[in-house]
């Protein structure tokens, strides 16, 4: 966990700085160490919580730089790996819950993305006027 640490706080400077490239490396790092902290025995709560944060950072750092369909695939990758570590069989309750609450707060993420590229695809949208004969209208 302490590697995992150090690489998310790593990124989160390098974020700040606006070295976005460095960063992603960083954070990419921190969501392969934070998926090996799903496995069955691990301390549940706080490898959820690794996973959880670590590719909520990477997609943050997309979103930043209006990569958003990268953003969302972070976001679906995470959701897919706390789907699949919850197919684990033997799962003690206390680790079942922990990975339903991070697959929740990832699909809240997931959705609250959605919601934001329909705005802002809203926002940014304008129709072509269309071309229509000129119509005289009589009374």
């Amino acid at each position: 966990m302490d590697q995992w640490k150090r690489e998310t706080h790593s990124g989160n400077a390098l974020f700040e700085q606006g070295d976005y490239v460095m960063a992603e490396q960083h954070y990419l790092s921190a969501c392969h160490l934070a998926d090996i902290f799903l496995m069955p025995g691990a301390d549940p709560e706080g490898g959820v919580a690794a996973l959880v944060v670590s590719y909520q950072n990477l997609a943050e750092l997309y979103r930043a730089q209006g990569q958003h369909p990268q953003a969302m695939s972070a976001l679906q990758a995470a959701h897919a790996r706390l789907s699949h570590a919850l197919s684990a069989p033997g799962l003690c309750h206390a680790h079942q819950q922990a990975l339903l609450r991070g697959s929740g707060q990832v699909r809240m993420d997931i959705m609250n993305t959605v919601q934001w590229l329909g705005v802002s695809r809203q926002r940014t949208y304008r129709p072509t006027p269309a071309r229509h004969a000129a119509t005289r209208v009589h009374h």
